[in-house]
């Protein structure tokens, strides 16, 4: 059986992909997934959460010889319930806005043949990602200026994340990889996260602007196309969908979202020596400031890591995600989320990590110069 890309990139970043709890040669079952916690240091305040936690079943069964069918679920949990409002990184945004136990992350069906490629239904990870993926690797932040996560949520929406109701095309020729999504109409409640004080029973004025936004999308279309050559890979995507959006059920705007990304990588992750990751996304009503406001702009991540044979990686990188909208910017200001990163990820054994990762912050939003906090933390994530 053929291991898909996405699929394949999720294995290589868990030190155990999953338990095979049945092979027959003919079907195959196996379980894996990870429980962590993080201990985070930020604003004077130190809090323990949930480390993007999840657990995944994954079918597959040889149909006939040239034809395989999979079926894939995973499901995120919140282990850790602090009842805190800190988001760490992108890929957690939908498990703090979840806020329930269990939620889900990926549910699909594939079906592929080693000469015709793969087609795929469901939620599952978009084309975009295929190009904005070698990026999004650090644990305690990150993902945050690529466009995956737009609109504070998964990327479900647009299709740029993990697409909430997708039809994939993938096939490989030679070292070209091609990728196709088309995404069906699709609704959801969309915006940060607000403050604590706008939780509580008589919230102040000003924490309207953090209310929800209600977005439909019309059907939107994706495509990526990557090449491969020894140790690197380079690729470009790009993705486009109309949505209205409702305030208070007044409509709002009706808008084109677009996102274009380029990337390019070198190495494998955890794997003795160098590993690199770069990506650039231009962007149009792609993403929300601090205050709910959807922008045009453009971002870019850097991910350089160095793994010694004694199984320590030192991770370091940088986001940027910087407005470059006139018309926004004449009312509100330039608006610039920028943050380095710092750390160290260990391998103990074949299904333990532990990490310390730093975040410093130099973002400026707005007149006003607003940033975020500087974040300090540990953590471990046990795979199984």
């Amino acid at each position: 059986m053929r291991l898909t890309p996405v699929f394949l990139g999720v294995l290589l970043a868990s030190p155990a992909s999953a338990i095979t709890l049945y092979d027959d040669n003919l079907n195959r079952f196996s379980v894996g997934g990870h429980l962590g916690f993080n201990l985070v240091q930020t604003d004077g305040d130190t809090e323990l959460l949930d480390s993007s936690s999840r657990i995944r079943f994954h079918y597959e069964r040889s149909v006939t010889r040239e034809w395989t069918a999979e079926a894939m679920m995973e499901w995120g949990f919140n282990a850790i319930d602090s009842g805190s409002q800190l988001t760490l990184n992108g890929d957690s945004l939908q498990a703090a806005r979840e806020g329930d136990f269990l939620f889900n992350r990926l549910g699909f069906l594939a079906f592929e043949h080693d000469r015709y490629g793969r087609l795929s239904a469901g939620k599952q990870w978009s084309v975009y990602y295929d190009v904005a993926g070698p990026t999004d690797n650090f644990i305690m932040t990150g993902g945050l200026a690529s466009g995956t996560y737009n609109f504070g949520s998964d990327g479900g929406l647009s299709g740029t994340g993990r697409a909430d109701s997708a039809l994939q095309y993938r096939n490989d020729w030679g070292g070209f990889s091609v990728g196709l999504q088309y995404q069906a109409r699709v609704a959801g409640e969309v915006g940060i996260l607000p403050p604590p004080e706008c939780e509580e029973e008589n919230p102040p004025a000003e924490c309207a602007v953090f209310e929800d936004v209600d977005i439909e999308y019309d059907d939107s279309y994706g495509a990526s196309l990557r090449y491969r050559w020894q140790n690197w890979m380079v690729g470009v995507a790009y993705n486009r969908g109309d949505f209205d959006s409702t305030f208070r059920r007044q409509q709002v705007a009706e808008l084109k979202d677009e996102a274009l990304i380029f990337g390019a990588s070198y190495g494998t992750l955890y794997q003795p020596g160098l590993y690199l990751a770069v990506n650039y996304a231009d962007t149009e009503n792609h993403e929300i400031d601090n205050q709910n406001r959807v922008f045009n702009g453009n971002g870019y991540e850097v991910m350089l890591n160095w793994t010694f044979d004694n199984n320590l990686t030192l991770v370091s990188g940088i986001n940027e995600l910087k407005s470059d909208d006139a018309s926004y910017e004449e009312v509100n200001g330039v608006y610039r989320k920028r943050l380095y990163i710092v750390g160290a990820h260990y391998e103990w054994g074949t299904q333990l990590r532990l990490y310390f990762e730093a975040k410093i912050d130099d973002s400026d939003f707005g007149f006003e110069g607003l940033g975020e906090e500087d974040l300090y933390g540990i953590g471990a994530r046990f795979f199984f």
